[in-house]
Order: structure tokens, then sequence, then C-alpha cells
């Protein structure tokens, strides 16, 4: 492994193929949804309630996947979970791409996100197994160039529709062929071995770990912060909308969001070396940066206080959502860490799917203020779990106190 250490950046070189390769996909998959439901309105003529049964069964299909992904991860490993992955992924859409119709769309749409689950969860897990000594580092930098490449995406994606809705579809399955390519070629079977395991590590049910208490603590609290987070997507451009702003000016805020997440990672080392030590300080100050922020929706003040509550939740973002994968690396028995890391995956798909729910609900009922205290409810709430997995985490091993600290 010594050897594979790229001089500069200190990063082993499978490391930097998975997270290269996950900028390039990035790039590919933003051109495509963004624009899923206009595609289905305006070009196949369906209705906004068809799109999004159809965008919420997706999630579902992901959410499935990310659950089986994990186990056969463990049990054939990451990397050839990932190449079905990709290779499932690639199929769809160059379909849709070829047969732009409802009755390929739809199918190749659910199957397309099952596919992408077994490539993210295989990653999470090849990389902490091939650098644990990076900690954080190695989930942060997969999250960072994640972001870059939608901000590159959605950049692009209206550009590309312009000419043709055909392309977009097409483009995002040439993205993921490069990242297949590099897979095969550049990520040998070699460097994505881990030790040995015996059958009964492997088949050992999960519900027997020490770490399992951990993990769902874990669990219940990213699914928490997702229900929260989840509400600036959509219940955002609906309020600001009735309070007279543009969609231009909802956009800017996606802009920042993508600007700071790139360019504000000193900041985040600064916090984590001098405020945040350790994950479960990593979770509380994410708490504390989410509900600033949802007190200032609450507050409906200027169109400048949205800059900055952009500002105060990315940052939490950048704690947590990086943060638990790390984490659930960390308490995951030899031969689990990927199913460990669909659990979380899932948990997260969880909160994605049900905040939306409850986040509309509220906005019907009682006004867009109440989806904003719904929201803090949510953060607030999560401090219970993540205090579990405080007080269980330290029983559970010291190894995670040692490579929190080395964050």
């Amino acid at each position: 492994m010594e050897s594979q250490q790229l001089t500069k950046l200190n990063i082993p070189r499978p490391i930097l193929i998975l997270i290269l390769g996950g900028f390039i996909h990035s790039v590919g998959n933003s051109f495509m949804w963004p624009l899923n439901s206009i595609f289905m309105h305006n070009i196949l003529g369906r209705s906004l309630t068809e799109a999004g049964a159809l965008i919420s069964l997706q999630a579902l299909a992901t959410l499935v996947g990310q659950f089986i992904s994990g186990v056969l991860a463990d049990r054939f490993g990451s990397r050839r979970v990932m190449i079905y992955g990709l290779i499932g992924a690639i199929v769809p859409l160059v379909l849709i791409g070829i047969f732009p119709i409802w009755e390929v769309y739809a199918p190749g749409i659910l199957f397309f996100g099952f596919a992408i689950a077994f490539i993210f969860v295989p990653i999470n897990a090849m990389i902490f197994t091939l650098w644990p000594e990076g900690g954080r580092r190695g989930f942060n930098l997969l999250y960072v160039f994640n972001n870059a490449g939608v901000a590159v995406g959605t950049a692009l994606s209206g550009f590309i529709a312009a000419i043709s809705f055909k392309l977009v579809f097409l483009l995002n399955g040439f993205s993921f062929f490069i990242y297949l390519l590099m897979v095969l070629f550049l990520l040998p079977l070699a460097d994505t071995l881990g030790k040995p395991l015996t059958r009964s590590k492997v088949k050992a049910p999960i519900f027997h770990d020490r770490g399992f208490p951990v993990l769902i603590a874990l669990c219940a609290g990213i699914f928490l912060m997702w229900g929260a987070y989840i509400q600036i997507n959509t219940i955002l451009p609906v309020t600001m909308t009735n309070l007279g702003y543009s969609l231009p000016q909802y956009s800017i805020l996606w802009t920042l969001n993508g600007i700071i997440i790139v360019t504000f990672q000193p900041v985040i080392s600064w916090l984590i070396r001098h405020w945040a030590s350790t994950f479960s300080r990593q979770f509380y100050l994410s708490c504390i940066f989410y509900g600033l922020g949802f007190l200032i929706l609450i507050a409906k003040l200027p169109y400048p206080s949205y800059l900055i509550m952009m500002l105060i939740v990315t940052l939490g973002e950048m704690l947590v959502l990086p943060g638990v994968p790390a984490a659930a690396a960390l308490i995951a028995p030899e031969g689990k860490t990927g199913t460990y890391q669909g659990v979380v995956a899932g948990a997260a798909s969880g909160g994605r799917a049900l905040g939306p729910i409850l986040g509309g609900l509220a906005f019907d009922l009682y006004g867009g203020h109440m989806a904003w205290w719904l929201a803090l409810t949510f953060v607030v709430l999560s401090i219970i779990p993540f205090y579990l997995y405080q007080r269980r985490e330290k029983t559970f091993s010291q190894k995670t106190d040692m490579y929190e600290q080395a964050i």
C-alpha cells in the first residue's frame, strides 16, 4: 500500500481512481436528474402526479438496492458488485436515449435507480477498506468531488437539453461507461481485495454484531437530518415563489451550495481540528448549523438571509453527510463494511423519501412556516440518536476514538 501512495496528496491510487470516476459520473448524472420532471411532463406528456409518483418509486428502488448491494459487496467483493451496477446503469440510459417513450422510460428509470445503489454503496465500502488510515478524508474527498460534478453537470444540463433530450440520457450513459472502463482497467482486482475472511464472519446476522445498536443510532440520526434537509429542495422553492422571489433567485442558492462545498474545505478542517475532533461533536455541530438555518427561514427575513441560511446549512451538511458513512465504516466488523454502508445509505434514502411527504402535508395544512418548524423538530430529535451513538460507540470500540482524533 505504501508504494501506491501519491507523493504530494498522500492518497492511494485506487482511492484517486474512485474519486475521479465519481466526479465524471456525477457530471453525467447531473445532466439528467434536474430535468426528469420536465422531460416526463413536456416531452412525454405525463401529468406531474405521474412524474412525482415515478420519482418516488425510483427512490424506493434505490433504497432496496442499497440494502441488497451492501450484503452482496461483502459476499462477492465491492469491485464486482460495482461493475454490475455500472453496467446496470448504462443499459437503461442508452435505451431511453434511443427510444424516448414512456414505455421505455418508466421501467428504465426504475431499473436505473436500483442499479446506482450497486455503485454508491460499494464505493463507500472500498473507500474505507482501501484507506482505513485516511479516516474521514476518503469519504470527504468523494463527497466534495461528487458535488463538484453536480455543479458542473447542472450548469450544462439546460444547454444539452436545448439541443436534444436524447443527448441528456446518452451522455449520462457515456459518463457511466467511462467510469466502468476506469474500474476495469485502472482498478485491478488485486488493488481492491481486503483481508480474507472466514465464512462465519460473513454469514453472521447483522443484528448479532456488537456494533448493531451503534449502527441503528447512526441510521436514526441521518434519517432525521435528511428529513429536515430535503425540505430545502421541496418546500423552499414553493415558499420563495409565494413570497415573490423568482426561480433564478432560488437556483442561485444551490450554485452557492456547490461553491461552498468545494471552497470551504479549509474552514471545515479548522472546525474539526478546534471544535469537533470526534464524530459525535461533528454531528452535534451539524445540528446547530441546521437549526440556525431553519430558524432563519422561520423568521421570513429579506432575500440576503436566504444566502446566509444556505451558507450555514451547507457547513452543517459538510460535517454530517460524509461523517456518518465514515463513522459506520469504523464500527463495521471485518467483512461487513458493505452491509453497514448499505444500511446507512438506506436510512438516508428513507429520510429523503419521507421528508417531502411530511413537509408537503405540513405546508398544505398549515402553511410554509410549519414545514420549517417540522424540519427544526427533526434536527432537535436527531440529537437523541447522535447522543446514543456517542455513548454506545465509546463502549464498542476504542479504535474509533483513535481514528477520529487523527482526522
